[in-house]
């Protein structure tokens, strides 16, 4: 595990935050060219691709925060300025969020847009979980003897026992739902579409992995992630039913 790669000073580069990194230098070029063979002006991708990176690393923090208050009240300090401790879904919440709010101003449609980012959602995903895994941020699973257990012995949340790597298992869905998307957005279909699509193929991987995964419970024995992912499979589900029944779902 590589949970810090340099240091100096006040100034410290761990292997999750080059991970983030490469997450969203990928995912940028990547919606660049989405937007481009969709002919829409690329720099509306510019201002979704610069507001997304500070909102969602906020929505992450804070969401992380929210799901360990009591870890927060002996060290608010400590887990605010910590390279560590981000809520994928927090960022995700927040940046769809502010981007529907940029896309508005651009006066285009939400769910088009959506539409032609979405694979980029996809990829940022995959390669930020292969940051989680590299960097060993505690969001790993149970222990296994199985031959698919990890140590994490040097990782920000260390462990010696042999757990299941969860976030490579999200990683990899994650890839084949990226490639899956890039065939779909060639299909003429109705917008929103795609992005509804993403939602299920995100949301059910994550709610059945939590099972397996040492997160605290919030509600009914679920996981805050667990819960999202419920809200955003019904968000999915209504949208597309909308959808086919031809009910326009955003301007």
């Amino acid at each position: 595990m590589y949970p810090l790669l340099f240091s100096y000073g006040i100034i410290s580069i761990g292997g999750y935050g080059i991970m983030l990194g490469l997450a969203f230098y990928l995912g940028f070029l990547v919606g660049e060219r989405e937007f481009k063979l969709s002919g829409k002006d690329p720099e509306l991708a510019y201002k979704l691709f610069l507001a997304a990176i500070p909102s969602g690393i906020v929505g992450a923090k804070i969401f992380h925060i929210l799901e360990h208050l009591s870890e927060f009240a002996r060290d608010p300090m400590a887990m605010i300025f910590s390279g560590a401790g981000l809520s994928v879904y927090g960022g995700l919440v927040l940046a769809l969020a502010v981007s529907i709010i940029i896309i508005k101003k651009n006066k285009e449609n939400v769910l088009n847009i959506f539409d032609i980012a979405t694979p980029t959602l996809a990829l940022g995903y995959a390669v930020g979980r292969i940051g989680c895994h590299v960097a060993g941020d505690g969001c790993y699973g149970i222990t296994t003897e199985s031959f698919l257990g990890v140590a994490y012995p040097n990782g920000i949340v260390p462990t010696t026992a042999e757990v299941l790597p969860v976030p490579l298992f999200e990683s990899l869905i994650s890839f084949i739902v990226f490639f899956a998307l890039l065939q779909l957005r060639k299909r003429e279909l109705p917008a929103g579409m795609i992005f509804f699509i993403y939602l299920i193929c995100n949301a059910v991987p994550r709610f059945a992995l939590e099972f397996i995964r040492l997160n605290p419970k919030l509600i009914l024995g679920l996981t805050q992630a667990q819960c999202i992912a419920i809200c955003l499979l019904i968000t999915a589900v209504i949208g597309i039913i909308r959808i086919r029944r031809g009910t326009p779902t955003a301007a």
